[in-house]
């Protein structure tokens, strides 16, 4: 596949490879992500139409740099999807739970720059200590970590992924714009 700023450019220029791509690549797993939550494959077409949607938008304004665009539209899917259960969750048979839309996108909006945080200093860090954090979010075994870094053992391994995490939180919140997104 093409390089993710390749592969951005052609989804703002509306290159039909691109978003035959975008569909074969991410839908699948936007689509059973919705489908284990109580959604429909009606509910999974509009959270991803409303998902690119909102990420064409955001890449056309604010020229965000993205680490993986798949990743990240999924996360943007994940988001509008949890936003719409919120909507729709009733509290008891007459009480509907009711969001302001102005909220709504406040919300999305503080979301998407703790996501941008998160991503800009994930990158600082070693490669070893991505590779790590990425495995421990697939909730990958620490005996496989072990193996594929040749730990002495699983203490070795959990040690090393707690310093790994130290560090991306230290990164975090040393970053001025911190403070601003915390609350």
């Amino acid at each position: 596949m093409q390089t993710d700023s390749d592969f951005i450019e052609g989804f703002l220029g509306g290159n039909k490879f691109v978003l035959k791509k975008i569909y074969d690549n991410s839908f699948p797993s936007v689509k059973n992500f919705i489908l284990s939550r109580s959604g429909s494959q009606k509910d999974a077409e509009d959270v991803f139409q409303n998902a690119l949607l909102l990420l064409f938008v955001k890449l056309k304004k604010e020229k965000v740099k993205i680490q993986s665009f798949d990743n990240y539209l999924f996360i943007v899917c994940r988001n509008l999807w949890r936003r719409e259960k919120a909507k729709n969750r009733v509290t008891n048979v007459d009480n509907i739970t009711l969001i302001s839309e102005d909220l709504d996108l406040a919300g999305f909006y503080v979301e998407e720059n703790q996501w941008e945080l998160y991503n800009e200093k994930f990158k600082q860090l070693s490669e070893q200590c991505k590779e790590i954090i990425k495995l421990v979010f697939k909730k990958v075994p620490y005996a496989e970590i072990v193996k594929q870094f040749d730990y002495a053992s699983q203490t070795v391994a959990r040690q090393r992924v707690f310093k790994c995490k130290k560090r991306l939180i230290q990164l975090i919140k040393n970053d001025q714009r911190y403070s601003r997104l915390k609350s």
